[in-house]
């Protein structure tokens, strides 16, 4: 009993910490511009006041770097997770010639930085015009050699015997997948598909680069020109980064069965 009452005051402390400065952020987006530029802003808004947050989103055009965003990461999210998913299974699960060499080129992909591939994938896109088009950001997380690790990893802890039953049924390596494999495998996907989705929603480096155009930015990259504009209006860039923070606050907070299901999936399958 102490024991677990000490993991559980230990874990809260820990919450507290990570969440404390994200809180205040969000506390600050809602004071006036009397609390927030008084010497260190107070932990909560005495008159709270959504002013920040609507001069933001109206002056800045934070909807339209917003919606940018959006399709970027729901599209990523959507594209890498079936491409993973698809990988993953045939690599763990399907006998093919060669495929030994392929898991082991995936799994060296993982050792490269994204760093290093900047400047080979905005000649590559500049080549066929696709700069400044959602296609630069999304075409280049479809095959995302962590998440084929990951669903590779997994599916080697379903028994090949179900699958196997399932072809001598008549069902062919598709109806296989869909029917028998995603399901069994439908926590591990959500998890993956969460994680990928708040990766791509966060990414600046690559966005800054291959989206030269103002109108096509996404909203890390808009929030950082919006920063260096107006350093000195805490309240607006509390705002900002309130708008950004808060949709992955949701999606974590909906989603974190599902992480739950997935560790205990695998952990049974070990």
């Amino acid at each position: 009993m102490a024991v677990r009452t000490f993991l559980y005051g230990s874990l809260s402390i820990l919450a507290i910490l990570t969440l404390f400065p994200l809180l205040w952020v969000t506390s600050i987006a809602f004071m006036r511009s009397p609390e927030q530029s008084a010497g260190t802003p107070p932990l909560w808004p005495r008159h709270p006041t959504l002013h920040n947050i609507v001069n933001i989103i109206q002056r800045e055009m934070l909807g339209h770097y917003f919606l940018n965003s959006l399709i970027v990461a729901v599209a990523t999210t959507v594209l890498s997770t079936f491409v993973a998913g698809l990988a993953g299974y045939a690599l763990a699960q399907v006998r093919f010639r060669g495929r030994r060499i392929i898991s082991w080129i995936v799994l060296f992909a993982v050792l490269i930085p994204s760093q290093a591939l900047v400047l080979p994938l905005f000649e590559m896109f500049r080549e066929v015009h696709l700069i400044n088009h959602y296609a630069a950001l999304i075409l280049p997380a479809a095959a995302n050699p962590v998440s084929i690790v990951l669903i590779q990893a997994y599916m080697r802890g379903i028994p090949a015997e179900i699958l196997d039953a399932a072809r001598m049924d008549g069902a062919g390596e598709w109806q296989t997948f869909f029917y028998v494999v995603v399901p069994m495998m439908a926590p591990m996907l959500a998890a993956l598909a969460v994680l990928t989705f708040v990766v791509s929603w966060n990414d600046f480096m690559w966005p800054m680069i291959a989206m030269q155009k103002a109108s096509m930015q996404t909203l890390p990259v808009a929030l950082a020109s919006i920063d260096r504009e107006h350093y000195q209006e805490i309240g607006l860039m509390a705002a900002g980064a309130t708008v950004t923070i808060l949709p992955m606050m949701a999606i974590f907070v909906a989603s974190q069965r599902y992480y739950l299901r997935s560790v205990v999936a695998g952990s049974l399958a070990d």
